[in-house]
This record gives C-alpha cells, structure tokens and sequence, in this order.
C-alpha cells in the first residue's frame, strides 16, 4: 500500500533557533551565571577544554572568583552545566518540531537541519562540543552521541512503520550512518556555510536510496532544496546573557 503523502509548506521546514533552557528566574543570577557559561564555551571552542584556565574564563566574563564558585565548583562544572544547557536547549528545539505535525522523515530532515545550525553557530553547542573531545570528558560525548543515534533511530523506525522507507532499509543501520556522516561533515568542512552544504549534498544522496518511491517524490517537489540557512546572528541574539 502507498503511503499517502502531505504536501509540506516552506516555514515547518525551518530549524527553531536555540535558546537558553535555564530556569533561574532572578535576573542578576540568571545572567552572571549565562555570562560564565558563555565565556567557558567560547574558551573551550577556542583552546579546549584543557587549554582554557579558570583564570581566562574569568577574564573573558569579566567575573571573579567568588561569582564562579557562586554557581560552579570547578572548570569540570562549568562543562557539565555546559552539557546540561545543551540537552535542556535541544529538547525545547525538539518539543517544537514536533508540534508541527510532520511525517517522521521531515522532522529528522528538520531536526538534522537543526542539530547542524546549532553547532555552526551556538556558542554553547560548540564550545560543549569541543569541550567534550577531551579525555576528561570522554563518558559525557559518549552519552551525548548516543542519545542522538537513539533519537535518529526511533524516528526512522517509525518512519519505517508508516512505510516511508524503501522496503530493504534497516532504521538503526541507517541512523547510525546518518549521524557517522553528520559528525564526517563537521570534521571535513571548511567553516559553517560549508558544512551546511556537505549535509544538504548527503541528504540529497541518502534520501532516494532511504525511502519509498511516493515519499521521494514528494521530497524532490518540496521547499526543502531553497529552505534558507542558518542566520548566525539569530544564534548570537539568542544566546546574549
């Protein structure tokens, strides 16, 4: 049986913008604590997690020691609460994708399309990220590219189910190619635009060989070939303390 397919307008195919998840209402703690954040992350994008001291991060916020020890005990703190901040942002990002109400394969499309925004130009995301490739760190990217492979997973197992998918696919193999060829294009782009580009030109390769004839078509007649990329000053806005 032929799966029917919806038409997808242009605006449900645009990544949400990250934004700060934290749920500290007083607004001087709230921002000394952003501040601290911000700082760590741009430190830990730049030189590392081990290359970025104490000392830097609290030059770089223009803070002393007793507001980071206020709200962090230690630098490997300030990376938890990093991690923290990404996973609590994502799922905000997640909750509304969802609420769009797309096939499973449009929301991966849009939640991949997503997940590249944030680490082109999250300040958070990518300091995190660079953070993690640390061996102090290594059990929390362990956790954190699982819970992406998990989530890819379940989406395209029930894409499977709806019958979306070409007939001979396995979900979870695939997931793991889709995010081993997302964190691939990261490692080889030369910049953010370019690694926006890398993942369209694989989407555009995976996506015939994935999925059901009926579906395919509809992709190839979407918006998605013009849908817009990344505004790197929507992510600087959103993440002012």
């Amino acid at each position: 049986m032929t799966p029917p397919v919806t038409p997808v307008p242009a605006s449900a195919l645009v990544a949400p913008v990250s934004c700060w998840a934290d749920d500290e209402v007083r607004e001087r703690t709230r921002r000394t604590r952003r501040r601290l954040l911000l700082a760590a992350a741009r430190l830990f994008g730049e030189d590392g997690y081990h290359g970025a001291s104490v000392a830097d991060i609290l030059a770089a916020a223009g803070l002393t020691k007793g507001a980071l020890y206020f709200h962090f005990r230690s630098k490997y703190a300030l990376a938890e609460a990093l991690v923290t901040e990404v996973q609590r942002s994502w799922l905000s990002i997640e909750i509304q994708i969802a609420d769009r109400g797309l096939d499973p394969l449009w929301r991966l499309l849009v939640e991949t399309d997503a997940y590249v925004a944030r680490w082109m130009y999250d300040a958070v995301v990518r300091g995190a990220s660079q953070a993690l490739g640390d061996p102090e760190l290594l059990a929390m990217r362990g956790h954190w590219f699982e819970r992406w492979e998990t989530a890819t997973a379940d989406l395209l197992v029930d894409a499977s189910a709806a019958g979306l998918l070409a007939a001979e696919v396995d979900p979870r193999r695939a997931a793991r190619a889709v995010v081993a060829i997302a964190t691939g294009n990261y490692t080889l782009a030369d910049g953010p635009e370019d690694f926006w580009a890398r993942m369209t030109e694989s989407w555009e390769g995976l996506l015939p060989v994935l999925t059901c004839p009926a579906w395919r078509a509809g992709w190839a007649d979407s918006p998605w070939h013009t849908r817009p990329a990344p505004d790197p000053e929507a992510y600087r806005l959103a993440r002012e303390p």
